[in-house]
């Protein structure tokens, strides 16, 4: 999982003599960024806050409203993604200025990937986030993913920051009722997930509602936020005025969360416990209308290509074989000789050696060592990088309320105003799950060099305009991801450390399974069990971790495919820069080339290497000239 941020749309000066001359007409283009830009932000005051808008650009007072998630709100943005991407194919290719061609490149792709799944009426849609098939769900429906946005981007630092807080609070009800009201709609045509995802969701939802009230996140986080705001009051007369003040404020704040939020959980769970009875256990969306349409148009989302489920599968299939084969040489090193490679796999898993103590004191040790470990990386990444992040970034433990819903791993980009770091999640819940075997390759994919190189330097482009930045493609993301994974290896950093090579495998194994499952899942009939025993036998990881990435991948048919195919991709375009250039590749040059354009699809990342070869080839003849 991962946050992006982004900046404000600027119109650069042209500078002639010794002062600027009026900025040049703008180009139709242009205006229809700009168009598009303020409709999106102003339809999202969540992605508005996450993007540090302006109120020029997303409407005054959004910083005090939740998105919309009514049947009505959710069909006028399919409606208005079909009709973005109609003006954009309405506007004249060949008058785009080659300064612009990078961004309507973009753009093309992701506004015609939102129209194929704006098609579908069932499900969750965002504009740019893709197509889900259930609303109500145990990944990101708004009842998990709110007391996190509240947490983490909801500023308090004056009155009226605390003003705005409680009235997204206020809004918090209506929004799950929202999610609710569209579940049960889709639930009168039929559309229910699998019993086991309303079980996983229901298990999400009680323990929200055991929780004691003074112990709900919305509370313990807007009242760290109240006494830090207090703190800053230094006066003793205005410091008791604060402190009251904020008693008000958290009184009104425990009142909402009991009376409004705490009685939507409760809807919410009534809903899903009536219409489990009509659920049943079959985790594809193929048995959905349209289903087979679904998964491909989710498929066309998630890995920016046009491949098929078969060859998505084979891929899987022959990806896997050769890291198996791998795996088998690497575990006869470490003297596990017997039994197929997932049992081994699972040997040296259960070995209490490479666990961490489960107590408090082991969960420091825990985050300790990947501080050190991505302290070491991030003094050599000069090497290997020509920019670096100029944002800090953190690692922090899985919020306790999130552990049972989350992934292993996630990234949070760090705000543009530079109020914070970013953050690298690891979720703690069970520390059986996260072995030394595993956890070095799972610091470098969600931190260095991964994601936080990759969003932080996105971050840093202020002349991309903000549409650019707000857009995402999970193949580039995730395969970067995947890639930093390998390259982590290439550098040497297993050299010392077998069993954690072999974990390095194992988590290119999981990727490569992951195509396997996908798609066996959504478009070949496998069932929960068959997904369940396939990723046992194969991976060897614990049974915890293989459910909840199974049930993952159920409730978000496509995703799981982005890494390996983001990965082969941008190995490839290294290879064949590699291979143009000889010896005047720049490895540097290449990641610059890559991770300075922020987020595109895998083919305009393809014609932004291929125009950086010649670029190179250029700058190499000019270095030997001067020399």
């Amino acid at each position: 999982m991962r946050a992006l941020g982004w900046a404000s749309v600027a119109i650069a000066l042209a500078l002639a003599g010794c002062g600027p001359r009026p900025a040049a007409p703008m180009t139709a283009f242009e205006g229809r960024l700009q168009d598009w830009t303020r409709e999106i932000l102003a339809d999202s005051p969540e992605t508005a806050t996450q993007a540090s808008a302006s109120a020029d650009d997303a409407g005054e007072g959004f910083g005090a409203r939740l998105d919309d998630r009514s049947d009505i709100a959710v069909e006028a943005r399919r409606s208005a993604a079909l009709r973005r991407y109609a003006e954009l194919r309405a506007l004249d290719a060949s008058a785009i200025p080659e300064s612009e061609r990078l961004t309507y490149d973009a753009l093309s792709a992701q506004f015609q990937d939102a129209a194929g799944g704006a098609q579908f009426t069932y499900g969750d849609f965002t504009p740019l986030g893709g197509i889900k098939p259930y609303v109500l769900n145990q990944l990101d429906s708004a009842f998990l993913t709110l007391p996190t946005f509240l947490d983490e981007r909801q500023q308090v630092r004056s009155p009226a920051d605390a003003e705005a807080y409680l009235a997204r609070l206020h809004a918090v009800s209506g929004a799950l009722d929202q999610e609710t009201a569209r579940a049960r709609q889709d639930a009168d045509r039929g559309i229910v997930p699998p019993v086991f995802i309303i079980d996983d969701t229901l298990t999400l939802l009680d323990g929200v509602l055991a929780k004691p009230l003074m112990e709900q996140d919305y509370i313990t986080a807007f009242k760290r936020k109240l006494d830090a705001f207090a703190a800053t009051v230094t006066d003793p007369t205005r410091r008791a005025a604060a402190d009251q003040r904020n008693l008000q404020y958290l009184g009104r704040a425990i009142a909402i969360v009991r009376d409004e939020i705490l009685p939507a959980h409760q809807r919410a769970a009534i809903f899903l416990r009536a219409v489990r009875q009509n659920s049943t256990d079959q985790p594809g969306v193929s048995r959905l209308p349209h289903g087979a349409e679904f998964y491909r148009a989710a498929l066309r989302i998630q890995t920016t290509s046009d491949l098929t489920p078969e060859q998505i599968h084979n891929i899987g299939r022959n990806r896997v074989r050769d890291l198996t084969q791998q795996l088998d040489i690497a575990l006869r090193r470490v003297g596990l000789t017997e039994g197929p490679v997932g049992a081994r796999l699972a040997q040296l898993t259960a070995d209490p050696r490479y666990r961490y103590e489960d107590s408090d004191a082991g969960r420091a040790q825990l985050i300790a060592d990947v501080r050190a470990r991505l302290s070491a990386m991030l003094q050599r990444a000069p090497q290997w990088f020509g920019t670096l992040p100029r944002a800090r970034f953190d690692v922090r433990p899985v919020p306790a309320s999130l552990e049972a819903s989350q992934s292993g791993a996630y990234y949070n980009a760090p705000p543009l105003d530079g109020s914070g770091p970013g953050i690298y999640y690891i979720n703690l819940r069970d520390l059986a799950e996260i072995t030394r075997i595993d956890l070095p390759t799972q610091d470098f994919h969600e931190a260095v060099p991964g994601h936080h190189f990759q969003i932080a330097l996105a971050q840093q482009q202020t002349d991309q305009p903000l549409l650019r930045r707000l857009i995402s493609f999970n193949a580039y993301a995730e395969g970067w991801g995947l890639y930093a994974e390998q390259f982590a290896d290439e550098q040497g950093f297993y050299e010392n450390d077998p069993v954690g090579r072999i974990g390095y495998l194992r988590w290119q194994l999981w990727r490569a399974a992951r195509l396997v499952v996908d798609t066996g899942l959504h478009a070949f009939g496998w069932s929960r069990a068959q997904a369940i025993t396939y990723l046992t036998q194969t991976t060897g990881d614990t049974p915890g971790v293989i459910q909840t990435e199974v049930d993952r991948y159920v409730t978000w048919p496509g995703q799981a495919c982005s890494y390996e195919l983001g990965r082969r991709e941008i190995v490839r375009m290294r290879e064949y820069a590699r291979n143009e250039l000889g010896p005047d590749f720049d490895l540097r040059g290449f990641h610059d080339a890559v991770l300075l354009h922020g987020e595109v699809p895998l083919t305009v990342l393809d014609h932004i290497v291929r125009d950086w070869i010649p670029e190179q080839r250029r700058n190499a003849d000019h270095e030997r000239r001067r020399r």
